[in-house]
C-alpha cells in the first residue's frame, strides 16, 4: 500500500545535516504557492545554517560520534528502505538535494479534494543551480525507469512537467504518478496534479487562497514567533490534526481499525476546534541568560467555538479541554529526586468527568453513562460506591505524572504515577477501600501504619471497563475502555496490573506499586527525603524556562533525557523494542508499524542495534529538557528546551 512518510523523510534530514552558507531568496516562497488545503508543512529556510547548528548540539555530536557510525548507517538504510517500501513515489532523498538548493526546501502534504484525498510535495528553491538541477532531474528518470515507471511530457497550466506513471503495487487504488518541474527557480515534485496545478498557477498570478492566508497559519505562526527567543529559526512547522490525519489514512489507502472511528468521534465531539498547531525550532540558541538547544516556540489555536453553548469555549466532549494557569509550580514533597521524569499541570477534572459522558456515550453507541456510574452505586453485585459524591467531588485541579526506570531494563521498566490532590480525603479512601476489598483481584499492601496500596493483578476473564482517561494519564488507564458484549467479535484487552492508593490528601494511580511506594516511603522520610525540587538539573531547567517566559502556566514538564531514552535504547540493544510498554516506545512502535497489513500486530524489529555502543558512552550527551504551557485565549502556548548535561 503506497504510504508517504514525511515524518520519517524529516528524520533522514536530520541524520544528513551538514555545512552553513546563506540563502538567497529568490523563488517564491513555499507558504505563498501551496494551497490552503496543506494539512502539514515544514519549512527550512537555511539548510546548511540548520545544519551547522544541528552539529553544535550534543544530539549532533552524538550522531558523529565514531562508536555511533555502525548504528547510524545501518539507521539510515533502514529508513531509505521504510521510504522505498513506503511507497515515496517523488524518488528523492535530501541526499539528493545538497548540491542544488540555494534557498528554502519545504515538505507538504495537500488534501486537494476532501477526506479521502492526499498529495505529498516537496519544494526547493534553486536559484543558480540550474546544472546541478538538471543532473538530479536526469538521475531521478533514471531511477523511475529502472523501477518500471513510464515517463511523458504533460501540460499542465500552460506549463510543461515531467510525468511518471508508477507501477502498482498490490492493493493500491487509484493512479501512482509523480510529477517534476523547475518554474521560477522552483524545484517541485508531487504526486498530485490538483496540488500542482495550485501551485503552478499560484507562481503565475498570486492567489488569495493560499496557505499563508490560512487564518490558523497565521495565528499559529505570529504567537509562536513573539515567543522565539531568535530573530531567525532553523526551521518553522504548521498542521491542521484532522485533515493530516485523514491525509495519513488516505495515504493508508482508506483504511482505518476496526471498531469505532475515533477521528469522526473527536470531530463530533468538538475537538475539532483545534484548528492548527506549529511553530519554530532552533537547534542553538545563545543568550547573557539563556543557552539552549533544540530550543522551540510552538501554539495550538484554538478559538473559541461558534457553536458551544453560553458561558463555555467549546462544546461537547472538547468541553474536558479545560487547563486552567497556575503561578505555583514546585514538586511536592513526596517527589524523589531520582525520576526520569516529572509533569504537573492544572485541569478541571470534575468538569472533564460531566463533560465525558457525551463521549462515553458516542463511543458505546448507546446511552450507558449515566447507567454505569448509577450501577456502581446501586448493583448488589458491584462496590456500592457513589463515584460523583464519594470520589469526583473531591478531586482538585492538580494533577502531576512521574515516571520512574527501574533496573535491569525490561518491556516492563518503566513506571509510571498519577497522582491527583484531593479536597477531601476521607470519602476517597472510603470509597476506594470499599471497592478494592470487594475486588477478588485486589491485594493489600501496607506502607508503614498509615498508608495502604492496592494492588490489581491482571483478570483472567475479559471485562468492560469504563476509564476515566485524560491527558497524562499512563496508559494502563486509558487503553481498556472497550465495552463488550457477549456476542461474538474481536475480544477485548485484559485488564492490566496496576495500582492504587490514598495518601494524605492525594490519590495515586500506577502501572506498578513500587512507584507508588517510593513516593510514601519519599513522604515518610520528611526532612530527610531527597526531593526533586532540589535537584541541581530540575532547578536549572526551571530557571531555564523562566528566561523562555514560564510563569503562570497550566503545563510544566521535566525530564532527564538519559534516563527516558535508557529504556528505549537498551530494548533496541535487546532486540525488545516490539515489546516496550514506554510512552516513547509505544510511540516509535506505532510509528514504524505504519503501514504493516496488520497495523495491531507486534512488528519484527528491524534496525540491527546490536551495533549501538553501550549506553554509558551515549548518555552524557543527553542533558536535561524541559518545557512549560500556558492557557491563552485562543489557544496554548508551548515553550521548551534542552539543556547540555
Amino acid at each position: 500500500m503506497v504510504q508517504i512518510r514525511w515524518a520519517r523523510f524529516v528524520l533522514l534530514a536530520v541524520g544528513v545535516l551538514s555545512f552553513a552558507q546563506q540563502p538567497i531568496e529568490a523563488a517564491p516562497k513555499a507558504s505563498n504557492v501551496l494551497p490552503q488545503t496543506t494539512k502539514s508543512y515544514v519549512s527550512i529556510p537555511n539548510y546548511d545554517q540548520a545544519s551547522a547548528h544541528f552539529d553544535e548540539t550534543q544530539i549532533g555530536k552524538l550522531m558523529a560520534d565514531p562508536v555511533m557510525k555502525p548504528f547510524t548507517e545501518d539507521l539510515k538504510n533502514q529508513i531509505k528502505q521504510k521510504l522505498i517500501a513506503g511507497g515515496v513515489k517523488l524518488g528523492v532523498t535530501l541526499e539528493d538535494l545538497k548540491d542544488v538548493y540555494a534557498g528554502e526546501i519545504c515538505f507538504a502534504n495537500n488534501q486537494p479534494s476532501g477526506e479521502k484525498s492526499d498529495g505529498v510535495v516537496l519544494t526547493v528553491d534553486v536559484t543558480g543551480k540550474k546544472a546541478n538541477v538538471e543532473a538530479l532531474l536526469a538521475k531521478i528518470t533514471r531511477h523511475q525507469i529502472a523501477n518500471g515507471a513510464k515517463q511523458s511530457k504533460v501540460n499542465i497550466a500552460g506549463i510543461q512537467v515531467t510525468k511518471f506513471d508508477l507501477p502498482k503495487e498490490p492493493g493500491e487504488i487509484g493512479p501512482q504518478e509523480a510529477y517534476y518541474v523547475v518554474e521560477q527557480d522552483l524545484l517541485i515534485a508531487t504526486d498530485s496534479q490538483p496540488t500542482l496545478t495550485y501551485i503552478l498557477e499560484a507562481i503565475a498570478a498570486a492567489k488569495k487562497d493560499n496557505l499563508a492566508s490560512l487564518e490558523a497559519f497565521q495565528a499559529v505562526l505570529q504567537r509562536a514567533a513573539a515567543g522565539r527567543m531568535a530573530a531567525d529559526y532553523d526551521f518553522e512547522w504548521f498542521v491542521e490534526p484532522f485533515g493530516y490525519a485523514e491525509v495519513i489514512r488516505s495515504q493508508q489507502g482508506g483504511r482505518k481499525k476496526r471498531g469505532t472511528d475515533m477521528l469522526h468521534l473527536l470531530r463530533n465531539q468538538g475537538f475539532d476546534a483545534v484548528k492548527g498547531l506549529g511553530g519554530y525550532v532552533n537547534f542553538i540558541v545563545k543568550k547573557p541568560n539563556l543557552a539552549g538547544e533544540m530550543v522551540h516556540s510552538t501554539f495550538i489555536y484554538a478559538p473559541q467555538d461558534p457553536e458551544a453553548e453560553a458561558g463555555d469555549r467549546f462544546q461537547l466532549g472538547a468541553r474536558v479541554l479545560e487547563f486552567p494557569n497556575d503561578k505555583v509550580f514546585q514538586p511536592y514533597n513526596w517527589v524523589p529526586a531520582k525520576l526520569a521524569t516529572f509533569l504537573d499541570f492544572r485541569w478541571d477534572i470534575q468538569a472533564a468527568f460531566k463533560y465525558s459522558e457525551t463521549i462515553v456515550n458516542e463511543y458505546a453507541d448507546d446511552e450507558i453513562f449515566d447507567e454505569l456510574i448509577d450501577s456502581l452505586k446501586t448493583d448488589p453485585a458491584g462496590p456500592r460506591v457513589d463515584i460523583v459524591t464519594q470520589i469526583v467531588n473531591n478531586l482538585d485541579t492538580q494533577v502531576c505524572m512521574m515516571v520512574d526506570v527501574k533496573q535491569p531494563i525490561t518491556p516492563q521498566s518503566e513506571q509510571r504515577l498519577v497522582a491527583v490532590h484531593l479536597l477531601n480525603a476521607a470519602p476517597v479512601k472510603a470509597a476506594i477501600t470499599q471497592i478494592m476489598e470487594q475486588d477478588p483481584n485486589a491485594e493489600n499492601h501496607p506502607v508503614g501504619d498509615k498508608y495502604d496500596i492496592w494492588e490489581i493483578h491482571e483478570e483472567e476473564e475479559e471485562i468492560p471497563t469504563l476509564v476515566i482517561s485524560g491527558p497524562g494519564f499512563p496508559d494502563a488507564m486509558t487503553t481498556n475502555h472497550h465495552f463488550t458484549s457477549n456476542h461474538a467479535g474481536p475480544k477485548a484487552p485484559k485488564v492490566p496490573n496496576a495500582a492504587v492508593a490514598v495518601m494524605d490528601d492525594w490519590l495515586f494511580f500506577a502501572n506498578n506499586k513500587e512507584v507508588i511506594r517510593k513516593a510514601i516511603e519519599t513522604r515518610l522520610a520528611g526532612p530527610n527525603a531527597t526531593l526533586l525540587g532540589k535537584a541541581p538539573d530540575y532547578v536549572q531547567i526551571e530557571t531555564a524556562l523562566t528566561g523562555l517566559g514560564s510563569g503562570a502556566d497550566s503545563f510544566r514538564h521535566f525530564v532527564r533525557t538519559d534516563e527516558a531514552a535508557r529504556v528505549t535504547y537498551e530494548l533496541m540493544q535487546q532486540g525488545k523494542m516490539p515489546e516496550s510498554e514506554s510512552a516513547l516506545g509505544k510511540v516509535i512502535n506505532q510509528l514504524w508499524s505504519l503501514g504493516q497489513e496488520d497495523e495491531t500486530a507486534k512488528r519484527k524489529q528491524e534496525i540491527d542495534a546490536s551495533k549501538l555502543p553501550p549506553f554509558a558512552k551515549v548518555e552524557g550527551y543527553l542533558g536535561p529538557s524541559g518545557s512549560f504551557a500556558r492557557t491563552e485565549a485562543n489557544g496554548w502556548y508551548v515553550s521548551g528546551l534542552m539543556l547540555k548535561k
